[in-house]
């Protein structure tokens, strides 16, 4: 069995009321506009082999958003599916047999069973945003039997899908710093098309963590993914609504938070490897020390498997993403205003940086970790805003990158530490306690040694 299946959420629709029937919410007329100017833009990703079928859930709002996506492809028939409604996947599955090799469906629903039916198709829970449409290749004889060709939503073009950004900047150029649709409208600009490509990284990342939770390069992607986005969303902080750049904010931020003690268990352990020859009985991979850590890292992994599984985190970034949009609205900034805003901070940050640097006491934790934060996030912005200043301010990623190295290895002893302390203190083992204080100190013993060389 193999073909193409087009998972579609619904557009956003009435708020459910305890006294109305859920099953007769229709689409509000904003969410209609949203995907009437939408959906023909992706047509032709949906129509390229020629036999598109349509099943959607009967609940109306679905319905609804179905009749939009056939107007938008030429499909003159619709067909209610209730299983689309119940998520019931087995039961797809059965419906699916029954279509030849080659067959391309596009299924209209609702979350969660769009994102757990993802999770069933190729192995993560992707998020759907009210509109969201994702593409997916599919063989039954493959594990997992699906792969994500693309996802996209309400905002994201398919011609910014397949277009270099620095193409969308060259028509921005051409036509005197108007972008190739209507400024003053913040998420039509050049940096909410750079913000949509990092939430799409995000979604890449998350997905990414659930095929391989194991693998500490998986948590650390994710986390780095967020904080791109939160460095960028922080730069127009003064641009835009402070009521959305905040629950933006603090969402994205608990969401990498969720991943945060899994991140520290895998620096520490790098460490403790990296140490094994110096305490070759201490740290043996089936000593003590490294089992502890190991089931330490699992609990936490299972932990977060459990938010995954329930729905909980899939939802959190749903939120995150939906107050992303809303920020991205509220900036008043065209595409020209916006280069300047970027040129003129950027400069004003890495002065105030390389001031603090000059200032900072490398003795103070806090100090040295808030200056590392603070050269990531200008880091961040001078990559990733490029294609808004016409390109890269190589001298800035230089010079902050040369920020992290010098306080990184200084912050990770400093949190090493701790955490052996805090390790030491959870078990009731005399020899386990002892193990770890002796490497906790060890640590500090570096940081201070790190530290007499700077000062020399």
């Amino acid at each position: 069995m193999e073909g193409q299946l087009i998972l579609i959420r619904h557009g956003n629709a009435e708020e459910r009321t305890p006294e109305g029937d859920d099953f007769y919410r229709k689409l509000t007329e904003a969410g209609v506009e949203e995907l009437t100017a939408f959906l023909p833009d992706i047509a032709p990703l949906l129509t390229e082999s020629g036999n598109l079928k349509i099943w959607t859930s009967p609940l109306l709002r679905a319905r609804q958003t179905a009749e939009l996506v056939a107007e938008a492809t030429s499909v003159e028939v619709i067909q209610p599916q209730a299983f689309l409604a119940t998520g019931d996947y087995i039961a797809f599955m059965e419906a699916l047999k029954q279509e030849d090799d080659g067959f391309t469906l596009a299924l209209v629903g609702h979350e969660p069973y769009m994102s757990s039916w993802t999770k069933e198709l190729i192995g993560a829970a992707i998020p759907f945003k009210k509109g969201a449409v994702a593409l997916f290749t599919v063989d039954s004889t493959a594990e997992p039997i699906g792969n994500l060709e693309w996802l996209l939503a309400p905002g994201e073009s398919a011609k910014c899908k397949h277009a270099d950004v620095s193409d969308k900047k060259h028509a921005a150029d051409k036509h005197e710093g108007t972008a190739d649709c209507c400024q003053g409208e913040g998420e039509d600009t050049l940096y909410a098309a750079i913000i949509n490509e990092q939430m799409v990284g995000v979604q890449h990342a998350y997905a990414a963590y659930q095929q391989d939770p194991i693998e500490p390069e998986s948590a650390h992607a994710l986390r780095v993914a967020i904080r791109q986005l939160r460095a960028l969303l922080n730069f127009n902080k003064a641009n835009g609504e402070e009521k959305y750049y905040r629950e933006a904010g603090e969402d994205w931020r608990d969401i990498a938070t969720t991943f945060g003690y899994l991140r520290e268990l895998d620096v520490l352990m790098e460490e403790c490897r990296e140490l094994r020859g110096l305490y070759p009985d201490m740290l043996a991979e089936d000593g003590q020390v490294m089992t502890w850590l190991l089931e330490e890292r699992q609990g936490e992994q299972d932990s977060i498997h459990e938010l995954i599984t329930s729905g909980a985190l899939t939802e959190r970034i749903l939120d995150a993403e939906a107050a992303t949009a809303h920020f991205l609205k509220s900036i008043n900034l065209d595409d020209d205003q916006q280069k300047k805003a970027t040129i003129k901070k950027i400069e004003k940050m890495k002065k105030r940086l390389m001031r603090k640097w000059e200032e900072v006491d490398f003795s103070n934790h806090e100090q040295t970790h808030s200056l590392r934060i603070n050269a990531k996030k200008l880091r961040y912005a001078a990559t990733y805003l490029a294609p808004i200043m016409g390109e890269k301010d190589k001298d800035t990623i230089k010079e902050m990158k040369k920020v992290q190295t010098a306080l990184g290895t200084l912050c990770d002893f400093d949190i090493n530490g701790h955490l052996l302390l805090e390790m030491a203190d959870k078990t009731d083992d005399p020899e386990l306690q002892h193990h770890f204080r002796t490497l906790s100190e060890h640590q500090f013993q570096r940081r201070e040694a790190m530290l007499n060389d700077e000062a020399d």
